[in-house]
């Protein structure tokens, strides 16, 4: 045991100082305020701009045929280019492959200011902590925040991560046409292997577009939305636990929460699909804009979606798509709730069909849903609908609808009504699945504690109604 034991320890440290020697290099250091290009990027004499970084080709970098670029370079793969306070211009590269990561990120403690952030045909790069805004720069030009492309060549391995951006720090007075002819896109990547988390975006048009394969884009705020909260068109991708909220109509767009689609490709599919954990409000009490208008919910008209997963997912829209996914082969959606509070004719609920390219819903699991609704489905083609429930008064279901808190309320009939089979092991806020004799509906578990009572099954308050 004790050889066992020493064996594992010497792994374990092997393993971790690999990973230290892999993933911290030299460390370099930007300030506009102090920093001057004529430095070595030290902490005490650190270079002025990162704009100046990259426009003086102070990083070793590889093109996509893998040369070396910038050999003399003292930024290489592997190191951290770190950012002060103050204005930094943009970051602007094409063709620099790395061999392993450089971080570009703020300092800790500082808050540097980029107005856009553009990458073509790189590789391995990480952009943490930065706040990007086109409103920084002396004037004030429309486009993408962040992006990242493929032109002259693949754009892979990137993290961007706990970044801010937005349009305007606050476009509240805008008119409609002020948004339409203002607002930016936030996030854009045509890519390979990208991690997309913690960013905070606001004012935006589209908030995150993504085209490529492998993605994760998970805990992302969006709010104060012209356009779509996320597009997609990537294969697997796993789009989770992001939140959007207060969606502007100012123009033709059919707003989405989310929305998968291939532009005019109505053919190919989008494959692997995870879908969990996002909240998709159109609006609250906490604003008031007459522009706020409601969005649809998670949406795919276009193209197959095949080998899907949907779960745990919040859509409150005034709209009759809440969660519309046509075209659905092999595909599981489970454990949402698609709803509109708002009042009106429309019903938003759960419908799958046939796409505009006419691909028909097959072998689909629908179950513990709650849905404002019957769920629209084909009957035939072997597709399974159970243990969906459809709210016919909120009071009975909802902890306080009036302010849109959709968990469950005491004694709710959602509570124990659904279904292990497939359903997942955590819901919306990560509590255990099932909290009591078995899952409940909807995205949310109750969160209190079971108990017998006289031989029946009831739950007792842990915290009362308001428990957060």
């Amino acid at each position: 045991m004790m050889r066992l034991c020493s064996k594992y320890l010497f792994v374990t440290f092997a393993v971790e100082w690999l990973a230290a020697s892999v993933l911290y290099g030299a460390v370099f250091y930007v300030d506009p305020e102090k920093g001057d290009m004529d430095n070595d990027g030290s902490a005490e004499r650190p270079w002025k701009t990162v704009e100046q970084v990259f426009e003086q080709n102070l990083i070793r970098t590889r093109d996509t045929a893998g040369r070396l670029r910038n050999p003399q370079a003292p930024v290489k793969a592997g190191d951290t280019i770190l950012l002060r306070s103050g204005y930094h211009g943009q970051i602007y590269c094409r063709r620099a492959h790395n061999d392993d990561f450089i971080t570009i990120a703020a300092e800790e403690g500082h808050k540097p200011q980029v107005r856009r952030i553009f990458f073509s045909a790189a590789k391995k790069w990480i952009i943490r902590g930065l706040t990007v805004s086109p409103g920084f720069a002396p004037e004030y030009k429309r486009d993408r925040i962040i992006y990242v492309v493929d032109w002259g060549g693949p754009s892979a391995d990137f993290v961007i991560e706990n970044n801010t951006l937005y349009s305007s720090m606050d476009a509240s007075s805008w008119s409609a046409k002020q948004w339409d002819s203002l607002v930016c896109y936030g996030i854009s990547v045509i890519g390979e292997r990208i991690k997309i988390r913690n960013n905070t975006l606001r004012y935006v048009d589209h908030g995150i577009v993504i085209s490529g394969d492998n993605f994760t884009v998970e805990r992302n705020s969006i709010e104060h939305i012209a356009g779509d909260g996320i597009v997609c068109s990537a294969d697997n991708a796993s789009l989770m636990y992001n939140k959007m909220k207060y969606f502007y109509k100012v123009n033709a767009n059919h707003d989405d929460g989310i929305q998968f689609h291939r532009g005019r490709d109505k053919t190919t599919p989008i494959l692997n699909a995870v879908v969990r954990g996002n909240s998709v409000i159109a609006w609250d009490n906490e604003v008031n804009n007459p522009l706020i208008a409601s969005p649809q919910g998670i949406c795919n008209f276009d193209i197959p979606a095949v080998n899907w997963r949907i779960e745990n997912n919040l859509v409150l829209v005034q709209h009759h798509h809440g969660i519309t996914i046509s075209g659905c082969r092999n595909c599981v959606i489970i454990n949402n709730l698609a709803y509109n509070p708002y009042g009106g004719r429309f019903f938003a609920g759960i419908m799958i069909g046939t796409t505009h390219g006419k691909t028909i819903s097959e072998n689909t699991v629908i179950r513990n849903n709650l849905v404002d609704s019957e769920i629209s489905y084909p009957k035939e083609n072997n597709n399974t609908v159970d243990h969906n429930i459809v709210v016919s008064d909120p009071n009975r279901f909802f902890r306080d609808p009036g302010t849109y808190d959709m968990r469950h309320k005491w004694d709710s009939p959602a509570i124990d009504a659904g279904s292990t089979v497939s359903a997942p092991e955590i819901d919306i806020n990560g509590i255990r699945r099932p909290n009591g004799i078995t899952v409940d509906v909807g995205p949310y578990e109750f969160d209190g504690v079971y108990v017998p009572v006289d031989n029946r099954p009831m739950y007792q308050k842990t915290g009362g109604e308001d428990k957060e």
